[in-house]
């Protein structure tokens, strides 16, 4: 459909979804009041459809039906039209996704809702097709449906919406608690995941699979505390890594595995999850040990340099599934397309490394996956093993070269502030972990230019989206919450007071603007924005953590470092408002039972004071660093009036003017150390690693560097044999 033909309101817009839609022949509206207003006048309900820009069958959909001229005639003469931008409005999502899997028991997007002028839904579905098939109904008899069902009766509609609404207030609504111990509810979570967990593939389930770091975050806080659930871990985030989930070319993770085995992906590309699961990885990096688990951040945070990252320094929403028409085009290979690029004798190697086959995975086309090790491989090929890591090395650059040639999938240059601050958490996190500074420098930077554009220091509210020069739309719980965990993280990573000073202008603006007085824990929405026909919630976690989860962790950290008790009283008010649901089904909550162990374990508490650009100061950090330890608290009395902003620092002063730490932990403080050793004596000893595992990577980088060192020394014997030898050093 030429641009020049059609355009409609969405022309305005920043959202790129949106602008996908502006030169549709449909007369969409966005959401608000002009468009409200006008249903209300007219008297004609509300065709609500709402998308993202990476979502495959939002394209369909959009194509199939709303550039279709006879279909948008319909919808223009019936209905008022409304387009929404899930990542921009996820408090209208959340309510009509909650409506729509009330009336027919699931969700997705797609979303297609129908709503009477004063917006409250009567019929819903995801993708219809524009005419009957796939056993959908078409589009345009979904429409007259609509109609019909809204011109009719008035009485069953209004007792139909109601009802609908009345589904989700209950489903709102926590119940009385028991009183089951925080513990007993933690093991409820974990034997249940214990129970799902798919013991050949990894991950949970038999079917299509989706990463779902928050239950892995609880399974590691479980590890810490047991030592029990580790193998669950192990084995899942290793075929995560090594599937076609994490791209083995370009670093970043897709979104979810269509199949069990993690071999083929939906390829679309979120910032969120690759914020989630960069801190997943570092942390059981510092469980394990293994290289694996600190080589998967590091390409996770190369694709975000190389690709996500905005002029101003902040992080893109999202890279699109589809290029050139068809979804994974970008990514995935024809097996003739690799013999060609490296060669039949290379290619044979990387083919059988790599999991590539003559028919595909999808549409004829092969999705990278490690399917042999090097070790196996080399022995397979009876090649030494150097010589088998060169070629797979030497391939992935021709490919990764070849494949940037290729036209890229559409990427979302929304900058949403939530996600931002989950990457902002991710990157500290990365600097703490691996030492890399360009960690702590990116993170800083993003962080900056979050506060200071999306942070109204005036009104003392944050706003959600930052496109084309323009900040807009109001901050909803995730923003403040995923960001006041970002600012903490970053405090505790770079020592820089500031952002603790920031983090809480934004956990009192986001206490006052969401506490919900009456029963406790946080609405999605903010008083001061747009009132919806109802409030949510959202306690249980979703594709997303719950924003009450990561609001209720990051506030008891921000708590335990100011000593402000008003922060730790709403964690503990949190997770008592939510008891109920917890109680009824605990592995729905795996993010708020993560800050019930938080809340429940005392703190490791570790003040630095002194020089930081000592070389003692790094050696302690290292140390302190190097395992996993999820209730720790780092800061470092910076100045003498650090201690009236962190009550923790008072009185710490540094011997001898030399770096110093001072180490409480077990609710015992211990006498302050100086060196990296002694701190090391002091800590209290992680799990016991309980699986047959070891660090892959070392064991190959050994085997080369023998095998090198047996190449040279023949190398050497056949020189002495041939008159060449090294000539003396002159005198």
């Amino acid at each position: 459909m030429a641009d020049s033909v059609f355009s409609n309101r969405l022309k305005n817009e920043t959202s790129p979804y949106l602008l996908q839609h502006a030169s549709n022949p449909v007369d969409w509206y966005p959401w608000g009041s002009v468009a409200l207003k006008k249903a209300e006048a007219e008297n004609k309900p509300i065709f609500l459809s709402i998308g993202y820009s990476a979502c495959h069958w939002c394209h369909v959909m959009a194509h199939e039906s709303f550039e279709n001229e006879e279909i948008a005639k319909i919808m223009n003469e019936k209905f008022v039209n409304i387009k929404v931008d899930r990542e921009e409005r996820p408090d209208v999502d959340a309510l009509y996704m909650k409506a729509l899997v009330a009336l027919t028991g699931h969700g997705g997007w797609p979303l297609s809702m129908f709503l009477t002028p004063d917006q409250k839904p009567y019929l819903g579905g995801t993708y219809f097709p524009s005419f009957a098939k796939y056993n959908r109904p078409g589009f345009a008899q979904i429409l007259q449906q609509a109609h019909d069902l809204y011109t009719g009766n008035k009485d069953q509609l209004e007792a139909r919406a109601q009802n609908i609404l009345q589904k989700i207030s209950l489903e709102n609504r926590a119940g009385t608690a028991r009183g089951v111990p925080h513990d007993q509810l933690i093991q409820g979570a974990v034997e249940i995941l214990s129970d799902r967990f798919d013991e050949d593939y990894g991950g949970f389930g038999s079917g299509m699979k989706f990463p779902e770091p928050m239950h892995y975050n609880l399974l590691l806080r479980h590890w810490a505390q047991t030592g029990d659930s580790l193998d669950i871990l192990d084995k899942s985030l290793t075929a995560m890594a090594e599937g076609g989930l994490f791209d083995q070319l370009g670093g970043g993770f897709h979104r979810y595995s269509t199949d069990r085995k993690w071999t083929v992906p939906h390829f679309e590309k979120m910032l969120y999850d690759n914020g989630l699961l960069a801190k997943l990885f570092l942390d059981m990096f510092q469980a394990t040990k293994q290289d694996i688990y600190q080589t998967i951040p590091r390409e996770t945070f190369a694709w975000l340099s190389r690709e996500m990252t905005s002029p101003e320094g902040a992080f893109y929403a999202s890279q699109d599934a589809d290029s050139e028409g068809y979804e994974g085009t970008y990514y995935t290979w024809e097996l003739k397309e690799i013999m060609n690029l490296l060669g039949p004798k290379h290619a044979k190697v990387f083919a059988r490394a790599y999991g590539l086959v003559a028919r595909g995975h999808v549409d004829g086309r092969n999705v990278l996956h490690i399917s042999e090790r090097v070790e196996q491989l080399a022995e397979a090929e009876s090649i030494p093993i150097f010589e088998a890591d060169h070629i797979l090395k030497k391939g992935k650059e021709t490919l990764f070269q070849t494949r940037e040639k290729r036209p890229k999938p559409d990427r979302d240059e929304k900058i949403i502030t939530a996600w931002n601050g989950l990457m902002i958490t991710a990157l500290a996190h990365g600097f703490s972990v691996l030492g890399n500074t360009s960690y702590l420098d990116t993170a800083t930077r993003c962080a900056e230019f979050i506060w200071s554009r999306q942070w109204d220091s005036k009104t003392q509210k944050l706003l959600r989206v930052y496109k084309d020069g323009q900040s807009k739309i109001n901050g909803c719980l995730d923003d403040y919450a995923y960001f006041l965990e970002g600012l903490v993280t970053l405090y505790e990573a770079g020592l820089d007071s500031r952002w603790i000073a920031r983090a809480k202008e934004l956990a009192n603006s986001m206490i006052d603007e969401f506490w919900d007085e009456g029963e406790g824990g946080f609405f999605l929405s903010g008083r001061s924005g747009e009132q919806l026909i109802s409030k949510l919630k959202n306690p249980a976690d979703e594709a997303l953590p719950s924003a009450n989860a990561i609001a209720a962790q990051a506030l008891l950290k921000l708590g335990r470092l100011t000593g402000e008790e008003i922060y730790t009283r709403k964690t503990e008010e949190t997770l008592q408002a939510f008891r109920g649901m917890m109680e009824k089904s605990p592995v729905g909550f795996t993010g708020l039972l993560s800050a019930m162990s938080a809340l429940n374990l005392p703190p490791v508490e570790v003040v630095f004071v002194g020089p930081r650009d000592h070389s003692s100061f790094d050696e302690m950090w290292k140390v302190l660093h190097t395992d996993y330890r999820p209730n720790k608290l780092t800061l470092w009395n910076e100045k003498t009036s650090t201690g009236d902003l962190l009550p923790l620092a008072q009185g710490k002063t540094a011997e001898k003017g030399e770096p110093t730490v001072y180490l409480c932990q077990k609710n015992t403080c211990h006498a302050p150390v100086q060196s990296g050793k002694a701190l090391d004596k002091l800590l209290e000893r992680p799990q016991e690693i309980r699986l047959n595992v070891f660090n892959q990577e070392k064991k190959n980088a050994k085997i080369l560097e023998q095998e090198q060192s047996n190449f040279l020394g023949v190398m050497g014997n056949i020189f002495q044999q041939v008159g060449i030898q090294k000539k003396p050093p002159t005198q």
